[in-house]
């Protein structure tokens, strides 16, 4: 997954501990117990997120290897309740995130399937290999969205890095699921 910028999208603590995670998360900096504040006080503001900082949090926290399960939990609730301001990235990163920190949401995952089916093509390349890996690393049923994002995959594998790459032909894999044309493209890239 990639690092959703900060949005400045709530006031106050909330700005701030989504950002702080940002930062943080972004530089790889290690900070055991400045995730654990950051948590507390996303709790105590997880009702002012909005998708994109529920994202962002989500993304931070994953990409920090900070698992943080009551935050995690009340994250998928906020996110869900936001369906009409999700966007193809922020899936993205959401389902990275709960697979990257092994996090069980079978319900989000399920949720964001359905809005991911309906709008394929509007996911970027490396955020389709991000929701895919996502899905199979979380043991996800993802058939139909491998199925549909195999064709626009293969005509975009340019477009990825070889981590990218390599979580694409893991989803697939993880999910038994063939995908001839893609893996075709894969090989000559």
């Amino acid at each position: 997954g990639g690092a959703v910028q900060p949005a400045g999208s709530c006031l106050g603590l909330c700005d701030c501990a989504a950002n702080t995670a940002w930062a943080y998360a972004t530089v790889q900096h290690d900070a055991p117990a400045l995730f654990d504040t950051l948590a507390a006080e996303a709790m105590r503001q997880v009702g002012r997120f909005n998708s994109l900082d529920v994202a962002q949090v989500v993304w931070s926290f994953a990409e920090a290897r900070r698992s943080a399960p009551a935050l995690f939990d009340a994250l998928a609730g906020r996110f869900a309740s936001l369906r009409k301001q999700w966007t193809p990235k922020v899936c993205s990163d959401v389902a990275w995130g709960y697979a990257t920190l092994r996090h069980a949401a079978p319900e989000l995952y399920a949720t964001i399937a359905e809005f991911a089916a309906t709008r394929m093509g509007r996911f970027s390349a490396p955020g389709l290999a991000a929701l895919l890996w996502g899905f199979g690393k979380a043991g996800q049923e993802a058939a139909p969205l491998l199925d549909g994002a195999a064709p626009l995959l293969a005509a975009s594998v340019g477009a990825l890095s070889n981590v990218q790459l390599q979580q694409v032909a893991e989803a697939y894999v993880m999910a038994g699921r063939e995908a001839t044309e893609l893996f075709a493209a894969i090989t000559v890239e």
